[in-house]
């Protein structure tokens, strides 16, 4: 999960070279729920990649879930992405909180599992 973490952030400085003006757009999505998003798009991601999953629920894994979930649209998740992408101060801090969910939810894990092995 650290290394898609890692990706994101590259691609999005990458992007940022100060040649375009930052202009905001029509139904900004505020940086917590831009922080919710990518949170919920890497945990998909990572759960499409990491099991083998029956059909049925493959739907769910899905932009389209996405899109429902915070009532938007894929343009307005592009434009938003772009508005963000220019802000690299602002994408920092959306990617250190990032960071620390994964790290949070890999210490659960990291309990649970302990915890099985004891019993």
């Amino acid at each position: 999960m650290k290394n898609i973490l890692v990706l994101f952030v590259v691609i999005f400085f990458l992007a940022c070279d100060g040649s375009t003006p930052v202009t905001e757009p029509e139904k900004k999505i505020s940086p917590e729920i831009m922080e919710d998003i990518f949170y919920d798009l890497t945990v998909m991601k990572s759960v499409q990649n990491s099991i083998d999953l029956n059909e049925e629920f493959k739907s769910y894994l899905g932009t389209q879930y996405i899109y429902e979930k915070y009532g938007i649209d894929s343009l307005q998740l592009i434009q938003n992405q772009m508005y963000y992408v220019q802000k690299p101060k602002l994408m920092k801090k959306i990617f250190q909180n990032l960071e620390a969910r994964y790290l949070n939810i890999q210490d659960s894990l990291d309990t649970l599992i302990k915890n099985e092995y004891k019993n």
